[in-house]
């Protein structure tokens, strides 16, 4: 893929926004601060040539994403990690802080690139914007929590790419943000039929027992460094595809978790396509032993269970982790995808108690030394999340990739375009072929297709 990049501009929230705006970094968002940065594309389908996407369409998206910016300061703003003991870090907007905006165009295939059939992971990382530099000071280090990079396919299609640092929100703000774009730029820029549900609350006072927690995350944290750029070297011998569970397919694993453990009672959409993940997985080969203990886990929205709940519109972080683990011999046995599923429902269970918020950040750092060293494979995204339905008057995106995923051993989960759950991997080519094969093939014989 050869992508050249035609522009670059700084985009400031448009007039009317706040002087100021310092959003404090609570324990939620603070364990994000050293992780690796979350790199995301959406494909959309438009037939314009280049000089019509720099002259409308582009004008236009900028204009539309500086309205956007207005209701989403902090997006624009620099998050501050300083290096005296004393201070916390924070989110801090001040008029004149802008979000980097890249402008480039690509002679690829789109339909190539969009399609579901393994492709080279390395390709994808050229359509991901780079994050501005960060300052470096005695005090402190500023940096951005967002860019994003426009790629034009002239007569086939644009991908947005977006890089965003997880410590300034997770995947429900940073969605709210985006259909607030598309929604603005489809209105031609009227703010009126902007989506109220959408824009941010960013109330951080009732955060359950967020000044204890914030204090002795901040604790064990600090002694780091944030990340702050793409350091990682490109995954040159993987490749992505996406897979598809329909619900037709979903609801016959349900009823076969069910009638073998009816305990569990009716699991979520969530627990049947995690464990149909993870058995599928331990199902590939290899040489590991029956005995090793491996790990499985995946963030959870917890905004509706704190104490008191906070708002789905709440600004920033609001995620737990559970983790499940079992051995690889159970896993890959005949009926691994069933003792999956009671495994991953047992972990969702306990954590979703809304005492083990608190309990989980207390004692977060001895859960994930328990994982050191082992395998430990991570479902990311959501069932509950569409990707592709923000629609910039183009119609719905085609594709989505969650390209991090590239970097360690996850699968990224969202709602498919026609229904069920899309499934998207990055491994080895070999392993790649072989995971397919056990896909299509566990389903049917579970789903007795």
């Amino acid at each position: 893929m050869a992508v050249k990049i035609v522009n670059s501009y700084s985009v400031s929230p448009s007039s009317g926004a706040a002087a100021v705006l310092t959003l404090p970094l609570l324990h939620f968002d603070i364990v994000w601060l050293d992780t690796i940065l979350t790199e995301t594309l959406h494909f959309y389908p438009l037939k314009c040539s280049q000089s019509h996407f720099l002259d409308t369409i582009l004008v236009n998206l900028k204009h539309s994403l500086s309205l956007t910016l207005k209701h989403f300061l902090p997006l624009s703003s620099k998050i501050i990690f300083p290096l005296s003991s004393s201070a916390m870090p924070v989110s801090r907007y001040s008029t004149g802080d802008s979000l980097s905006l890249t402008i480039a165009t690509s002679d690829d295939d789109f339909s190539f690139i969009v399609s579901n059939r393994p492709k080279p992971a390395d390709d994808f990382h050229q359509l991901v914007p780079q994050m501005p530099a960060a300052v470096y000071s005695s005090d402190e280090i500023k940096f951005s929590p967002l860019a994003i990079q426009l790629t034009l396919f002239p007569n086939q299609g644009i991908c947005i790419g977006i890089t965003h640092h997880h410590s300034i929100c997770d995947a429900t703000t940073l969605s709210a943000f985006l259909h607030t774009w598309a929604s603005i730029n489809r209105s031609n820029g009227d703010e009126q039929f902007l989506f109220p549900n959408l824009l941010p609350f960013y109330g951080r006072d009732s955060v359950q027992d967020s000044e204890k927690l914030s204090i002795a995350q901040w604790n064990l944290m600090k002694t780091n460094r944030p990340t702050v750029s793409l350091t990682l070297p490109l995954p040159s011998d993987k490749v992505r595809a996406t897979f598809h569970l329909t619900d037709s397919q979903i609801e016959k694993l349900r009823s076969l978790v069910m009638i073998k453990k009816p305990s569990i009672g009716r699991p979520s959409t969530f627990v049947v396509v995690c464990a149909y993940i993870w058995s599928c997985l331990n199902k590939c080969g290899g040489e590991t032993d029956d005995d090793q203990i491996q790990y499985f886990g995946s963030p959870v929205n917890c905004r509706q269970r704190l104490n008191p709940p906070l708002p789905e519109n709440y600004f920033g972080n609001c995620l737990i982790q559970f983790i499940a683990n079992s051995t690889h011999g159970r896993l890959k046995g005949n009926d691994g995808f069933v003792t999956a599923a009671e495994i991953v429902a047992e972990a969702l269970k306990i954590a979703l108690k809304s005492t083990r918020v608190t309990e989980f950040f207390e004692n977060r750092a001895q859960i994930f030394s328990e994982t050191k060293g082992k395998r430990v494979i991570r479902v990311v995204g959501s069932s509950k999340l569409d990707q592709c339905d923000a629609d910039y008057g183009w119609g719905r995106a085609v594709k989505y990739e969650c390209i991090h995923t590239d970097f360690y051993e996850a699968a990224h989960v969202c709602k498919h375009i026609q229904g069920g759950i899309e499934l998207g991997l990055s491994m080895p080519k070999a392993t790649m072929d072989i995971f397919a094969d056990v896909f299509t093939k566990y389903l049917h014989i579970n789903c007795k297709l």
